[in-house]
């Protein structure tokens, strides 16, 4: 296996296993945190119903997805890790070629450095933060199937 397709087994590994671990406390801790991610990073683009209708989308190369179907369109089970993987980004897929989604898990990692005062190394507890607010969108986004 190649050093870079291990480490990113690696990381995705790593990120399912935190999402599992934070996806109950997400959920309890602040219910309102997925809804509010999705307002604040997504519905520019996706649109404030999650149909790829938002103010910006006209201005894209590509309009966005409908984010209503995903359920629908993977057989009836929601993408959970798939999703996790788009939203954060970090890891880009070669194959899917260019996309204009921010890699939102370098964004939320940067506001993290930036309230703690200045850049610093990968830290535990920023990788959950990290993947404790995917893992709220993630599950907003579960209550908007279609």
């Amino acid at each position: 296996m190649k050093p870079v397709t291990a480490m990113a087994s690696a990381i995705f590994t790593v990120t399912g296993a935190l999402l599992c671990a934070v996806s109950l406390q997400a959920l309890a801790a602040e219910p309102g945190l997925g809804q509010r991610e999705f307002n604040t990073r997504c519905a520019m683009c996706h649109g404030t119903s999650a149909r790829g209708d938002g103010w910006m989308a006209e201005n894209l190369i590509r309009r966005p997805p409908s984010l209503r179907h995903l359920k629908k369109n993977n057989g009836g089970v929601f993408p959970r890790e798939q999703l996790a993987r788009t939203i954060d980004g970090r890891i880009s897929i070669k194959a899917h070629g260019p996309s204009e989604m921010p890699a939102w898990g370098t964004i939320y990692k940067s506001a993290i450095a930036t309230a703690a005062g200045g850049p610093r190394g990968v830290r535990e507890e920023d990788e959950i933060n990290i993947s404790y607010r995917i893992q709220a969108l993630i599950e907003y986004l579960a209550t908007q199937q279609d």
